[in-house]
């Protein structure tokens, strides 16, 4: 049982960039919470009242503190370690459920900014862009996915402005569809050609941003008991799309889900989800429409919930409503974090920081040596920093010339991270 812990007035009880193994628990006093917004800079002040939680997004995260944290008062608090708050949580979903919805819309208003960065068109209405998913695949000759969206405009838009359209480009790519097809274009790359993005050696090999990796022996669920839930999709078929009304989510039994997004007309990965992960919740949360298209990339089962039986399942469940808990402290984390990368001025500062990114998302890594193994491509490097690939290659290649990474098919070596901890620190302060 932990013990209370005493704080007088003005006490700092942590500081931004420290550990993060504790989360805290205010008995009495008020605490004030300041962070720095990520888009203006100014100091935000968020003060935690008697018995409320802090601490809980970075401990869970297992990322380094956000925000200063100081007793204005005379203060009481609790300390409790991962282990005692998921047992307080498990005892009381509700618990839970309340910091999800929070975290939500944490996560939604994080993400409107990181796109309308990269000009990923976040204020168009879910019609107008559901259609213009679907006349991007027309256009790209990928009818398979233009007759699914086509198909689901018609559903959610019977009368909509653009439903004529809809319908015939919908018969457009069905007869394509049936139309046979040379033996050239009919070949499908098996699950074996899809990546698995593995960052650093001897890391975690789950999802295309850092930090995706959740511990997947941690919550399983008994099929005979959900077995109503189950469904299965088959490689390359479409399980929602960006646009499409959000009302279920999903939680992986077998196979792999490619998350990706249309930028302009090219598909741009998001992330690669393995079994035991879940995805679509935040639509499930916060009524929003989807804000990525999610494929099956191989033979895929997954049990389907919608937002009636979302808050019984999590009730009913609190290994899944933790587990979706941690999955939120993390994106919030990584999320914030490509937001400051897109937000620095110079390319090579970008790029730097996009191995610092890399690098934070291991805290137990072995930081003796100042060398790290990225297994990462320029490509991913370039998603990551929000530039084309041309200019990331041609600062990559400075980078190289100037002996400080080293470059290679699969995976790149920064000599010395510290170097660019000071070069993207001094970049930072600069703007």
């Amino acid at each position: 049982m932990p013990k209370p812990l005493q704080y007088r007035a003005g006490s700092i009880i942590y500081f931004q960039g420290d550990p993060a193994d504790k989360v805290f628990i205010l008995q009495n006093g008020v605490v004030d919470l300041i962070y720095r917004d990520i888009e203006t800079g100014e100091d935000i002040h968020d003060k935690v009242q008697s018995g409320e939680f802090f601490g809980v997004k970075s401990t869970l995260g297992r990322f380094p503190r956000e925000e200063n944290a100081m007793a204005l008062q005379n203060s009481t608090l609790l300390a409790l370690t991962i282990a005692e708050f998921e047992a307080l949580a498990l005892g009381n979903t509700r618990i839970i459920m309340k910091m999800l919805k929070v975290f939500s819309g944490h996560l939604r208003r994080i993400h409107r900014k990181v796109s309308g960065m990269m000009d990923m068109k976040e204020h168009i209405k879910a019609e107008e862009g559901l259609f213009s998913i679907g006349e991007i695949y027309l256009k790209n000759k990928n009818f398979r996915r233009a007759h699914y969206v086509f198909s689901r405009y018609l559903t959610y838009y019977p009368t909509g402005a653009n439903t004529d359209l809809a319908e015939k480009y919908m018969q457009q790519s069905e007869d394509a569809l049936n139309k046979p097809a040379p033996s050239s274009s009919r070949i499908i790359p098996s699950p074996a050609s899809y990546p698995s993005y593995p960052f650093l050696a001897g890391s975690f090999s789950s999802g295309s941003f850092p930090g995706t990796s959740y511990d997947n022996n941690e919550t399983t669920i008994n099929l005979k008991a959900f077995e109503r839930f189950e469904r299965t999709f088959q490689p390359g078929e479409i399980i929602f799309s960006e646009y499409e009304v959000g009302d279920k989510f999903y939680l992986i039994q077998s196979g792999r889900v490619q998350l990706l997004k249309l930028i302009g007309d090219n598909e741009k990965t998001l992330d690669i989800l393995q079994p035991s992960e879940m995805f679509g919740e935040m639509a499930i949360l916060d009524n929003s429409p989807r804000s990525a298209t999610a494929i099956a990339l191989d033979s895929v089962s997954v049990l389907e919930f919608n937002r009636q039986n979302f808050e019984i399942l999590m009730m009913g469940n609190p290994q899944i409503a933790l587990k979706l808990l941690k999955m939120f402290c993390k994106r919030i984390y990584d999320t914030k974090r490509r937001y400051l990368i897109i937000t620095l001025d110079e390319p090579q500062a970008k790029i730097a920081d996009v191995f610092l990114m890399l690098d934070e998302s291991l805290p137990l890594l072995d930081r003796t040596t100042e060398k790290r193994l990225f297994f990462v491509t320029m490509d991913d490097v370039a998603h990551w920093a929000g530039m084309l690939i041309n200019e990331t290659r041609d600062v990559l290649s400075t980078f190289a010339a100037q002996r400080r990474i080293e470059i290679y098919s699969d995976r790149i070596l920064v000599k010395n991270i510290n170097d660019f901890a000071r070069y993207v620190g001094s970049r930072r302060r600069s703007q």
